[in-house]
């Protein structure tokens, strides 16, 4: 596609990904923020919960003053939280909903507009059904709360088996249970992540076909899956072109065809398109502003190539 893409897609990056000294919402968070806001490349930015009032407010300025969109990420205060929404104990439950609604509340405080969270672990073949049942439940409480907001809410499915063990995972499973809950609740979809797809042993076109009624944002980027002594195992998120990885500008070609043909994106341009969000991370000791080049240089191919 020889088209530039501005118009048919705003394409985001996921900060503490990017940038894992803020990982916990602190560290030089307004500053690595700052970057990614001034680079045209970007419509938007996803971030989790800055650690304090301090650092909140010196990130929306940033956010602000760029006029670039806002995604809020749940996942990391879950995962850093070890917080489960289908916990199948009430109180453990009741916390982890607790804490998605502060991310919500945050979406307010930057004017984000969609909210994304993961479920729990996945507590074996006895156990899934009744904690699917409970994270219905905690999914229809949080997307009631997100859509009084006025927020689009999310769930991110992850691998079942190899690195996250998510209890929503496999696509075609995921889709039913967001269709259950978008029933009450249309501000509700799923997140699907390039990455996620070869450690759920998913193609593209099968994933996207199976999510497309109920599909609400895209993560892009790679894994790697042949050494388990390899630093970017697992869901790592290394840069597309890591030796030995799993997707290249190739897989995101096929990748973004897709988008365009579930109707993600669309054919025509707009005013706010649909959101396209890079997870990148540094393996090691690379340099995480060169690995943030190295997604934009693999964006600009793929898009060639579609």
């Amino acid at each position: 596609m020889k088209e530039i893409w501005h118009g048919y897609v705003d394409l985001g990056l996921i900060h503490s990904m990017a940038f894992p000294a803020t990982g916990k919402g602190d560290g030089p968070f307004a500053e690595t923020l700052k970057t990614i806001a001034n680079d045209q490349f970007f419509g938007a930015v996803e971030i989790r919960r800055p650690a304090n009032e301090e650092i909140k407010a010196r990130a929306k300025k940033v956010t602000e003053v760029a006029g670039i969109r806002v995604v809020m990420a749940g996942q990391p205060p879950l995962l850093g939280g070890k917080l489960n929404l289908n916990a199948e104990n009430a109180e453990e439950r009741k916390k982890a909903v607790e804490d998605v609604k502060k991310t919500i509340d945050d979406a307010v405080f930057f004017n984000a507009e969609k909210v994304i969270v993961l479920s729990g672990p996945h507590p074996g073949a006895e156990k899934k059904e009744a904690a699917t049942k409970i994270l219905i439940e905690s999914l229809k409480e949080l997307a009631a709360y997100a859509k009084s907001k006025d927020k689009i809410f999310s769930l991110e499915t992850f691998d079942e088996t190899i690195d996250k063990k998510c209890l929503i995972g496999v696509s075609k499973e995921s889709a039913k249970v967001a269709e259950e809950v978008k029933k009450a609740y249309g501000n509700f979809g799923l997140t699907i992540d390039l990455s996620h797809l070869p450690l759920l042993n998913e193609k593209s076109e099968y994933s996207l076909d199976a999510v497309k009624g109920v599909l609400n944002h895209i993560h892009v980027g790679n894994c790697y899956m042949k050494d388990k002594n390899n630093p970017a195992y697992g869901d790592v998120h290394p840069r597309f072109g890591y030796p030995g990885s799993e997707n290249g500008e190739k897989e995101l070609a096929d990748f973004v065809r897709m988008l365009f043909k579930v109707g993600y994106i669309k054919n025509s341009a707009s005013v706010k398109p649909p959101i396209v969000s890079f997870e990148v991370k540094p393996v090691g000791d690379e340099d995480p502003e060169a690995v943030i080049t190295s997604a934009k240089r693999a964006w600009k191919t793929a898009w060639a190539l579609v």
